[in-house]
C-alpha cells in the first residue's frame, strides 16, 4: 500500500471497500488533519473529535475524490468546518452550562430569602387570577404534572397548556412587581415549586382521616377536637424548626454575598496589575527588537567599514600610479602621453611573464619581459620595431635589474591617430644591496608601440 498514490487508495476503497486502503490513508494524513483541528479548536479532546469526524466524511465522499491529485488540500476543509462547528456547539454547551451554575447559586444562596418575600402574598396573588390560570399554576407547580398530563386534565393541547402557565407566572411577576418584589418569570417558578408545597406532618392525614370518620357521634366529635388540638401543637414545633431554620439559611447568604463582594474587589484590584504587567511585556518585547535591529546595523557598518578601507587602499594605489604616469616625460611632440586617464590598470606579478604573443599591447610587454628576463636576444630584437631601420639599443630598453623586479602594472590608453598605443609599465618591488639593505623602489616606464602586420612592436622607450 505504501507504493499507491491517494487517488488509487481511494479508488480501491471506493469501489472494494477495502480496509487497509482507507487505514493507509489515515495513517498518511491523521498528523497533518489533527494539527489543524488542534490550531482551530484548542482542546486535544475536541481535536480527536473532529479529526475522527474529517476522515469520516472522507469515507462518505470516497468515490467523489478519486480523480483529486492533492487529498491534503481537501481534509482541511471540512476539517475548517468541522471545527468550526465544534467550536459552536462547546460555546453554546458552556453557556448553557454556566446559566445552570448560576440558577443553582440562586437557589442555593438566596431561596430562603426570596420565597420569605413571596409567601405572605402568594396566596393574594393567586387569589386574583382567574379561574383558569390558577388551574393551570396549581397543576404545574403544587402538584408537578407535565405538560401532557395538563392538557389531558383540562382538556386542551400540550402547547394551550403550557401557554395558560406561562400567563399565568407572568401576571404573577406584575402583581408581585407592583409591590417592590422584582423576580424573574423563570426564576419566580422555581422558587414556587420549590417551596409552595412542602410535606404535612407524618401522621397527621391519617388522624384526619379518623376524625372525619367519627365525627357522627358526640363522643366522636370530642375525640376529634383533642386529635385537631394535638396537631395544632404539632404544627407549633415544626414552624418554630421551620424559622430557625429560615434564619440559618438568611445568615448563609449573607456570608455568601459578603464573600462574593470580597472576592469582586480583588479581581478589580488585580486588573491594573495584569495590565501594566501586559505593557511592560510589550515594551521588553520591543526593547529586544530594537536591540537586534541595532546590533545587524553595527555588523553591516563593521562589513561596510572593512570595505571602504580596502577600496579607499584600491583608489590610493591607483592614483599614485596615475600620478607616475602624468609626471613622466613627453614623446618628441612635447604631447603629454597620459592625457585622457587612466582606461585600464592591471597588475602583473612576475609569474605572469610568458611568451603571449603579441596580438595586444598588453602581451607584447608580457612576452617582451620574459624574453629579457630569459636573455632571449632573437625574441627581444623581433619584438621591437624601428622607423629607420638602424636598431634600437635593447640595453636602454630594460628596467634596470629585472632579477629582483617582482611585478609590473601595466595601463593601456587611448589610440593615437591610429598608430600606436602608449602602454605605461610602473615596474614594483626593485630593490638594491647598496649597503647590504633592502629597500624597495619603483621606477615609471613608457613603452610606445604600434601595430604592424606581424602584431604589435615596440617603438620606443621613456623613463
Amino acid at each position: 500500500m505504501n507504493d499507491q498514490t491517494d487517488a488509487q487508495l481511494l479508488r480501491a476503497y471506493a469501489e472494494h471497500r477495502s480496509d487497509p486502503a482507507f487505514a493507509e490513508l489515515v495513517r498518511r494524513h491523521v498528523d497533518i488533519v489533527h494539527s489543524a483541528a488542534v490550531r482551530m479548536v484548542c482542546d486535544p479532546h475536541l481535536a480527536q473529535d473532529v479529526t475522527q469526524s474529517v476522515f469520516f466524511a472522507l469515507a462518505r465522499n470516497a468515490a467523489q475524490l478519486t480523480a483529486r491529485p492533492v487529498l491534503s488540500g481537501w481534509l482541511h476543509r471540512p476539517a475548517q468546518n468541522i471545527a468550526a462547528q465544534t467550536v459552536r456547539t462547546d460555546v453554546r454547551r458552556r453557556v448553557r452550562e454556566q446559566e445552570a451554575a448560576a440558577m443553582n447559586e440562586l437557589l442555593a444562596a438566596e431561596p430562603n430569602a426570596v420565597w420569605e418575600n413571596i409567601a405572605p402574598q402568594l396566596d393574594t396573588a393567586l387569589g386574583e387570577l382567574s379561574e383558569a390560570d390558577r388551574d393551570a399554576l396549581l397543576l404545574r407547580y403544587f402538584e408537578r404534572k407535565s405538560a401532557s398530563e395538563m392538557a389531558t386534565t383540562l382538556g386542551i393541547s400540550d402547547e394551550a397548556a403550557q401557554k395558560r402557565v406561562n400567563r399565568a407566572v407572568e401576571r404573577l411577576r406584575e402583581f408581585f412587581a407592583k409591590r417592590g418584589l422584582t423576580v424573574g418569570s423563570s426564576g419566580l417558578g422555581v422558587v414556587i415549586s420549590a417551596n409552595a408545597v412542602q410535606a404535612a406532618p407524618v401522621g397527621l392525614a391519617v388522624t384526619i382521616s379518623t376524625a372525619a370518620a367519627t365525627l357522627a357521634g358526640t363522643t366522636a366529635v370530642a375525640t376529634a377536637f383533642k386529635t385537631i388540638a394535638m396537631t395544632t401543637l404539632q404544627k407549633t414545633v415544626v414552624t418554630a424548626t421551620v424559622a430557625v431554620l429560615t434564619v440559618a439559611g438568611i445568615y448563609e447568604a449573607r456570608q455568601a454575598s459578603t464573600l462574593r463582594a470580597e472576592v469582586q474587589a480583588l479581581q478589580e484590584q488585580q486588573a491594573p496589575l495584569v495590565q501594566q504587567n501586559q505593557q511592560l511585556q510589550n515594551e521588553r518585547d520591543d526593547a529586544t527588537s530594537r536591540l537586534a535591529r541595532l546590533d545587524d546595523e553595527v555588523e553591516i557598518a563593521k562589513r561596510n567599514s572593512s570595505e571602504l578601507l580596502r577600496l579607499r587602499g584600491e583608489v590610493a594605489q591607483l592614483r599614485r600610479l596615475r600620478l607616475a604616469v602624468n609626471t613622466s616625460t613627453t614623446d618628441g611632440g612635447g604631447e603629454a602621453l597620459v592625457d585622457k586617464g587612466l582606461r585600464r590598470a592591471q597588475r602583473f606579478p612576475r609569474e605572469t611573464w610568458v611568451e603571449a604573443g603579441s596580438a595586444t599591447p598588453t602581451d607584447a610587454i608580457q612576452s617582451f619581459l620574459s624574453a629579457l628576463i630569459s636573455a632571449d636576444t632573437n625574441r627581444v630584437t623581433g619584438l621591437i620595431a624601428t622607423n629607420d631601420g638602424s636598431g634600437v639599443n635593447v640595453a636602454r630598453l630594460a628596467p634596470g635589474n629585472l632579477g629582483i623586479v617582482s611585478g609590473v602594472w601595466i595601463v593601456n590608453q587611448s589610440q593615437r591617430n591610429d598608430e600606436s598605443v602608449h602602454v605605461s609599465a610602473l615596474v614594483e618591488h626593485q630593490s638594491t644591496e647598496s649597503d647590504k639593505t633592502e629597500e624597495v623602489t619603483s621606477s615609471v616606464i613608457i613603452w610606445i608601440l604600434r601595430q604592424s602586420d606581424e602584431g604589435w612592436r615596440i617603438v620606443d622607450m621613456l623613463r
